[in-house]
């Protein structure tokens, strides 16, 4: 699925920068996708938010030790009716961050607003990184799931000891495990919106809420709760730094990047703006 993410947004780039440079010079390059998106990485990694990557290990180990991991694991195994309310948001968590930033940027077009444009750029970078972090480390870690539900691959774990620290290194796993890439994703687009619409508060409260409800969700069915932790924090940290970019887009030169890629039909390029 994750492939699948990036394989769709590298057709649109590709689709749609022709169909700008042919029909409308005066709309902003979709090529803006990749605006900063070098500097962009090494700060979400370092910069204001690597004490972030820092907290995410830590809260999972604090976790693991306390038991608070086990206990709400149990919680959810014990109770199949709050395992079926999770479950909408294991879907939602797949579908929404793929399909959100083709309706903004079409409704952007459509009504000529080069904000929304922007931000739909902006949630597709922000996709890209968390995407491009969270993956490894989910091959890396290779933890042992939870075993709440029996759909998908995951199977129902009947184990009474409490395996939440189990590790499997380097088990190249990309489904489940740590961290949560549903809750990274919409923690990333939370804070990326919430940043570049910094003044509009009820829209703050409204992604924020929906991410908050995809990190429990996934709790109640596929992940463990520090795994939830870990994907938020990792995944406001990529988008608070996407979005910061971008807003200083908006504010500036709205015209270039200073890392960027070009398309023509017979050419490919990278463009370094000094």
């Amino acid at each position: 699925m994750k492939i699948l993410y990036i394989i769709l947004f590298c057709l649109v780039c590709f689709k749609l920068h022709a169909e700008i440079e042919k029909v409308d010079n005066t709309q902003p390059s979709i090529t803006l996708v990749f605006h900063d998106i070098g500097w962009n990485v090494l700060h979400s990694i370092t910069y204001n938010y690597g004490l972030n990557f820092v907290g995410a290990g830590l809260g999972t180990w604090v976790s693991i030790e306390a038991g608070i991991d086990w206990k709400w694991r149990n919680i959810a195994y014990n109770n199949t009716w709050l395992s079926n309310c999770g479950r909408p948001g294991l879907y939602i968590g797949y579908i929404v961050p793929a399909i959100t930033p083709v309706i903004i940027y079409t409704a952007g077009r459509f009504i000529k607003d080069e904000k929304l444009q922007i931000t739909a750029f902006a949630l597709t970078q922000s996709l890209m990184l968390t995407l491009a972090i969270q993956s490894p480390l989910k091959m890396i870690t290779g933890r042992a799931l939870p075993g709440i539900v029996t759909e998908l691959d995951h199977t129902r774990n009947s184990r009474t000891d409490d395996f939440s620290g189990e590790f499997n290194w380097f088990n190249s796993n990309f489904i489940g495990g740590w961290p949560s890439g549903h809750t990274a994703n919409a923690f990333a687009a939370a804070a990326t919106i919430s940043e570049i619409y910094a003044d509009s508060l009820w829209l703050k409260i409204g992604v924020y809420s929906y991410a908050i409800l995809i990190g429990l969700g996934v709790t109640l069915d596929v992940h463990w709760a520090s795994e939830a932790l870990a994907g938020a924090l990792i995944g406001y940290a990529v988008g608070k730094t996407v979005g910061k970019s971008f807003s200083q887009l908006l504010k500036g030169n709205k015209n270039k990047s200073k890392f960027s890629f070009y398309f023509t039909p017979n050419t490919i390029g990278v463009i370094i703006h000094l």
